[in-house]
């Protein structure tokens, strides 16, 4: 990393502690109903705040859709594993 790449990371770096506080902040202080609209609202400031930090349009990058894709199905193909492994584990506790 070269002297002016760390400075300019660092003029960044208020913002992106701010914003990072901003959107944490926002999720955990809901409750409820509430909960999942903060959630969702989070997904685009995230967006913007990756977006800011990498300089560039992360969304309209293909390499990001392509990778983005395989991490929702592998996260989707995780999701069932647990589900199949809490049915078998649930199975044989003794009710």
């Amino acid at each position: 990393m070269t002297s002016a790449s760390v400075f300019k990371f660092l003029t960044k770096l208020p913002a992106i502690i701010i914003g990072t506080m901003r959107i944490v902040d926002g999720v955990k202080n809901a409750t409820g109903a509430d909960k999942k609209a903060a959630v969702l609202a989070a997904i685009p400031d995230s967006v913007a705040l990756a977006e800011f930090v990498v300089e560039r349009d992360l969304l309209n990058d293909e390499k990001v859709k392509e990778l983005l894709s395989a991490a929702v199905d592998a996260q989707h193909a995780a999701n069932k594993a647990w589900d199949a492994l809490r049915d078998v584990v649930v199975k044989k506790v003794p009710q």
